[in-house]
């Protein structure tokens, strides 16, 4: 690695002086030098030492990420609005999967504040535990949660309950009261939320709760597989399946399918989240719509504001959620639209026909 003393005495100036170029310093320095020393670190391919810099100015312009999956698109489009904040703000981002693991957690906390990390976002997943709260130290004043807490951290959030009650008010409207729910591991708030937000649902409706109809799997493919495919075994199958993200409901399309049940006429399905695979799957998922990338953003512009001192002026900020109904639940889904495009096509064609002049056979 190129050193600044070396760029020094190729350009045949002090360091001092490369170092005021560098750092754009009030101190005056004279043109031709300044453009010498340019041109000298363009040819050397000279980088500054970001740890020291660091040091020095007892920042890193470096923020944390802690995720559950990376896996996961979800998280993809969080970190992606997180990223852009940080761009403009001229932030590096580390992240760090933590697998919903706390020990996990927690050593990726050492690690950031090993890096000197100037924030940490928690994305979701989060554990109270006082090991955690003992960990963060001097960044437990520079920290966001994306979703809920049970400690005093600010925090980006939606109402897991209510989306889940708008899941449930979606199915009764379509003629359903056999409904299950898979849910992730309670232990986490988000999850917690939806299962309590599913079971306010059944109360409201005068739908019966059926303790066989509440399970619980990996965030995953194989998880929500593996779930329906039980649930689908049992004397009294649901009507209807919630599960706790796309991924699950993925896999639950694939369990239904291999069951030699039609989707929504024997099972509907309804995912949260709604990444863009819900969209091309067959049939489309049906889906909880969160706005991830707006999660992500405001998540980034709330650590920055805490970095620099600032008071945050809402400790929490809420964003709507709504439901996008596809294939999955609602029967004929896009026939209508079909339909609709092709007596527009027959119109069109019977008006460029008028317009046409037909030749008479010849005889």
């Amino acid at each position: 690695m190129v050193t600044i003393l070396e760029v020094a005495r190729k350009a045949k100036v002090s360091i001092t002086t490369v170092s005021r170029v560098l750092n754009n310093s009030s101190h005056k320095v004279n043109k031709r030098t300044r453009e010498q020393v340019l041109k000298t670190v363009k040819e050397l391919d000279y980088r500054p030492n970001a740890l020291a810099k660091s040091l020095l100015k007892k920042c890193s312009m470096t923020i944390g990420v802690i995720i559950p999956d990376i896996s996961n698109p979800y998280y993809a489009e969080i970190v992606r609005g997180i990223q852009d904040a940080a761009d403009r703000a001229g932030y590096s981002v580390l992240i760090q999967n933590s697998d919903l693991k706390a020990e996990r957690i927690i050593q990726s906390v050492y690690e950031l504040r090993e890096k000197h990390a100037d924030g940490v976002i928690f994305a979701g997943g989060v554990f109270h535990e006082n090991n955690l709260i003992s960990a963060m130290k001097n960044l437990s004043s520079r920290a966001v949660v994306i979703g809920r807490f049970e400690g005093d951290l600010p925090a980006v959030r939606i109402d897991n309950e209510y989306a889940a009650f708008i899941a449930v008010q979606h199915l009764v409207e379509l003629g359903h009261s056999k409904i299950a729910f898979v849910n992730g591991a309670t232990d986490s708030s988000t999850m917690a939320d939806r299962l309590q937000g599913f079971m306010n649902a059944l109360v409201h409706f005068n739908c019966p709760l059926r303790k066989e109809f509440v399970v619980m799997g990996a965030l995953t493919l194989s998880g929500g597989y593996a779930q329906v495919k039980s649930l689908l075994k049992k004397k009294q199958r649901p009507s209807a399946i919630i599960m706790a993200n796309d991924q699950m409901a993925f896999g639950a399309v694939k369990a239904i399918k291999e069951a030699k049940l039609l989707i929504p006429e024997d099972v509907a399905v309804v995912g949260f989240d709604n990444v863009p695979l819900c969209s091309y799957f067959e049939p489309s998922i049906t889906s909880i719509e969160i706005p991830r990338y707006n999660l992500g953003q405001a998540a980034m512009e709330l650590l920055i504001e805490l970095i620099a001192g600032n008071a945050p002026k809402e400790k929490i900020r809420w964003f709507r959620v709504d439901i996008i109904k596809r294939q999955s639940t609602v029967p004929g889904f896009g026939i209508r639209e079909k339909i609709s495009l092709l007596e527009n096509d027959i119109v069109s064609g019977r008006e460029i026909l008028k317009t046409v002049t037909i030749p008479k056979p010849v005889h």
